[in-house]
C-alpha cells in the first residue's frame, strides 16, 4: 500500500466559551479553551478592574491569581503561559488545579481599564 494522498480524518475539538471564574478585580471579556488530539489550548482576555501596582525597583507584580480554568482543561502539572496589556507582560503559571496566576512584569502595572491578554497550551 503507498501513501494517502489525503491527510487522516480527524476528531473535532472539544471546545468552551464559558466556565473560567475570575478572582475579584478582573471580569472575562472572552475566553476559549479548546481540546484536540491530546492536545490543550486557551486564550483569554480579562479587564482589570482594580490596579495592581508593579511597585519600586526591581518593579515586579506580586504573584496574583486571577482565576480558574474549567475542569477538563487543566493541565497534567504546572506550566507557563505568557501575558501582555499592550505596555506590561510577563510570565503566568497554570497548575493542574487550573489556578492561573501572574508571576512577573516587565515592569509595569497592572491599571484598571487594561485588558489582560493570556494564552497556553500543554500536550495532556
Amino acid at each position: 500500500m503507498g501513501a494517502s494522498l489525503y491527510p487522516p480524518t480527524q476528531a473535532s475539538p472539544a471546545v468552551v466559551t464559558t466556565g473560567f471564574t475570575p478572582t475579584s478585580g478582573f471580569t472575562v471579556n472572552n475566553f476559549e479553551a479548546r481540546k484536540i488530539n491530546g492536545v490543550c489550548s486557551f486564550g483569554l482576555d480579562l479587564a482589570v478592574v482594580t490596579t495592581i501596582s508593579a511597585g519600586t525597583s526591581p518593579w515586579n507584580l506580586p504573584d496574583t491569581v486571577i482565576g480558574t480554568l474549567p475542569a477538563g482543561f487543566t493541565p497534567p502539572r504546572t506550566y507557563t503561559a505568557i501575558y501582555g496589556t499592550g505596555f506590561a507582560d510577563g510570565e503566568a503559571d497554570v497548575t493542574s488545579a487550573g489556578t492561573i496566576t501572574l508571576r512577573s512584569t516587565n515592569s509595569w502595572d497592572l491599571t484598571a481599564g487594561n485588558t489582560v491578554r493570556i494564552s497556553g497550551s500543554w500536550v495532556l
